[in-house]
């Protein structure tokens, strides 16, 4: 049995990054959130600009975890798709710039216990959304819903 114990991290969301027609709450996470820096926040939101997937022309509403993990990041863009079910493109920065993180495998990870509380708020805000009309105005609520604090 591992007796590690795990740290807390800390959420800060960071608004509404608006890409095209899709739009994101966005969120950094870390131990320390000034460890993550203006540049690296830049650099994440280029890579979802030049994402294959094309976020800028599908109307969508979703979330961005900006994990900092050690030294390297985690960039988690998760998206509604209108509908129950959270679709994911993970990429990390591993040699200075984001690239997709290829998990072409069967059993996959998918959240850390930290990306977990996050993934857990916006489940449930998500659910409401989804008993509504989701008119406009559903749409800003939606986004309004913003996390913080410890997880």
């Amino acid at each position: 049995m591992n007796s590690t114990i795990y740290p807390s991290k800390h959420v800060s969301s960071k608004g509404i990054f608006a890409l095209g027609t899709t739009r994101f709450k966005w969120y950094d996470l870390a131990e320390n959130l000034a460890d993550i820096s203006p540049l690296d926040i830049s650099n994440a939101k280029i890579c979802i600009e030049n994402a294959v997937e094309n976020f800028q022309n599908k109307e969508d509403l979703g979330f961005v975890i900006l994990h900092r993990c050690g030294k390297n990041y985690l960039l988690l863009v998760c998206t509604w798709r209108s509908e129950n079910e959270l679709w994911e493109s993970v990429y990390y920065d591993g040699s200075g710039t984001f690239e997709v993180w290829d998990r072409n495998t069967i059993h996959l990870p998918t959240y850390c216990v930290w990306e977990m509380g996050i993934v857990y708020h916006e489940s449930q805000s998500w659910k409401k959304f989804l008993g509504t009309d989701r008119s406009e105005i559903h749409q800003q609520h939606y986004l309004d819903d913003l996390f913080e604090g410890k997880v």
